[in-house]
């Protein structure tokens, strides 16, 4: 009889141990549908790196205005900056929320309205040529994207504010 006791205890501790073992490895275990498992925090040394990578692209874009060439690619751009194409995409898209074309073509507004302010007689599509731009239509598309207005109207209104200072 004592026997079956100490069977029946030994059988109990060993339920027992089961039933831990299992509801340990459940409250441990990775939900697959938790994004926040999959979230590494960023170390300050690779933030910082990937700033100075931006902030050499913007100084590249400024500077040699590689936007002008109509063949200007991501790997160009790249090429110059001494990184791979894919990580410089990311990087860009991380820094300033465009894509590639949308960076370039930023850079190709400004540029227009550079011109424009050195030369007010430029029309719209003079801008757009000289700017870089392949057709009118994707600039007026991309200057009302960048600017929030059409290029005729900011034309104008720099006209007009032009001609008040003078």
């Amino acid at each position: 009889m004592n026997h079956l006791y100490v069977l029946l205890w030994v059988l109990l501790l060993a339920v027992a141990v089961l039933v831990g073992v299992i509801v340990y490895l459940r409250q441990h275990q990775k939900d697959a549908n938790d994004p926040r498992e999959d979230v590494i925090p960023e170390p300050k040394e690779t933030a910082a790196i990937d700033q100075y990578l931006y902030d050499r692209c913007c100084r590249y874009m400024t500077e040699h205005r590689p936007f002008l060439v109509d063949s200007f690619s991501l790997q160009d751009l790249a090429n110059a900056v001494y990184t791979n194409k894919v990580y410089l995409s990311k990087t860009i898209h991380r820094f300033s929320g465009k894509n590639f074309r949308q960076y370039v073509n930023y850079y190709r507004v400004m540029y227009a309205m550079e011109l424009f302010r050195k030369n007010m007689g430029l029309r719209v599509q003079d801008l757009a040529g000289l700017a870089g731009f392949h057709s009118q239509t994707v600039f007026l598309r991309n200057f009302k994207y960048v600017m929030g207005e059409q290029p005729s109207q900011w034309c104008t209104r720099i006209r007009k504010k032009y001609n008040k200072i003078r």
